[in-house]
Protein backbone atom coordinates (compact mmCIF):
# COMPACT_ATOMS: atom_id res chain seq x y z
CA UNK A 1 0.00 0.00 0.00
CA UNK A 2 3.38 2.36 0.93
CA UNK A 3 4.65 2.20 -2.10
CA UNK A 4 1.60 2.56 -4.30
CA UNK A 5 0.50 5.70 -2.54
CA UNK A 6 4.24 7.13 -2.89
CA UNK A 7 4.14 6.49 -6.57
CA UNK A 8 0.51 8.19 -6.54
CA UNK A 9 2.03 11.33 -5.04
CA UNK A 10 5.32 11.55 -6.88
CA UNK A 11 3.02 11.72 -9.89
CA UNK A 12 0.69 13.72 -8.39
CA UNK A 13 3.35 16.30 -7.60
CA UNK A 14 4.95 16.41 -10.78
CA UNK A 15 1.68 16.77 -12.65
CA UNK A 16 0.17 19.12 -10.75
CA UNK A 17 2.59 21.21 -8.65
CA UNK A 18 5.95 21.24 -10.20
CA UNK A 19 7.44 23.62 -8.40
CA UNK A 20 7.17 20.93 -5.12
CA UNK A 21 9.81 18.50 -4.69
CA UNK A 22 9.21 15.62 -3.00
CA UNK A 23 11.94 14.37 -0.51
CA UNK A 24 12.50 10.43 -0.86
CA UNK A 25 11.35 8.95 2.28
CA UNK A 26 13.95 7.00 3.94
CA UNK A 27 11.84 3.83 5.42
CA UNK A 28 8.86 5.79 6.83
CA UNK A 29 4.92 6.57 5.72
CA UNK A 30 5.87 10.59 6.34
CA UNK A 31 6.50 12.54 3.41
CA UNK A 32 8.46 15.91 3.16
CA UNK A 33 7.46 17.87 0.19
CA UNK A 34 9.93 21.19 -0.70
CA UNK A 35 7.37 24.22 -1.10
CA UNK A 36 10.50 26.76 -0.78
CA UNK A 37 10.35 27.27 -4.74
CA UNK A 38 7.40 29.51 -4.23
CA UNK A 39 9.00 31.53 -1.94
CA UNK A 40 6.51 31.73 0.84
CA UNK A 41 7.23 32.51 4.24
CA UNK A 42 5.66 29.11 6.72
CA UNK A 43 2.53 32.38 7.68
CA UNK A 44 1.81 32.35 4.19
CA UNK A 45 2.28 28.92 2.96
CA UNK A 46 0.23 27.85 6.04
CA UNK A 47 -2.61 30.45 4.78
CA UNK A 48 -2.70 29.24 1.46
CA UNK A 49 -2.97 25.38 2.25
CA UNK A 50 -5.60 25.86 4.45
CA UNK A 51 -8.02 28.44 3.23
CA UNK A 52 -7.18 27.77 -0.84
CA UNK A 53 -6.24 24.29 -0.64
CA UNK A 54 -8.23 23.23 2.07
CA UNK A 55 -5.53 20.81 3.02
CA UNK A 56 -3.75 20.64 6.67
CA UNK A 57 -0.18 19.12 6.57
CA UNK A 58 2.03 18.86 9.09
CA UNK A 59 4.31 22.41 8.53
CA UNK A 60 7.76 22.10 8.70
CA UNK A 61 8.88 25.15 10.61
CA UNK A 62 7.50 23.80 13.69
CA UNK A 63 10.73 21.08 13.30
CA UNK A 64 12.77 24.49 13.14
CA UNK A 65 13.93 26.91 11.10
CA UNK A 66 15.69 24.75 8.62
CA UNK A 67 12.51 23.03 8.00
CA UNK A 68 10.38 26.36 6.70
CA UNK A 69 9.14 25.86 3.28
CA UNK A 70 8.39 22.42 3.61
CA UNK A 71 5.17 20.54 4.72
CA UNK A 72 4.93 16.24 5.83
CA UNK A 73 2.31 14.52 4.52
CA UNK A 74 1.00 10.98 5.97
CA UNK A 75 0.58 8.72 3.46
CA UNK A 76 -0.64 5.72 5.36
CA UNK A 77 -4.31 5.77 4.30
CA UNK A 78 -6.42 4.16 1.28
CA UNK A 79 -4.92 5.60 -2.12
CA UNK A 80 -8.64 6.59 -2.88
CA UNK A 81 -8.45 9.22 0.44
CA UNK A 82 -5.19 10.04 -0.83
CA UNK A 83 -6.36 11.16 -4.35
CA UNK A 84 -9.39 12.95 -2.46
CA UNK A 85 -7.36 14.59 -0.44
CA UNK A 86 -4.41 15.87 -3.08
Amino acid sequence: MLELNLNFLRSFIKGRLPKVSVIEPEGTYLVWLDFREFGLGYKELEKKKLEEAKLALVSGHKFGPRGEGFERVNITCPLLILKEKL
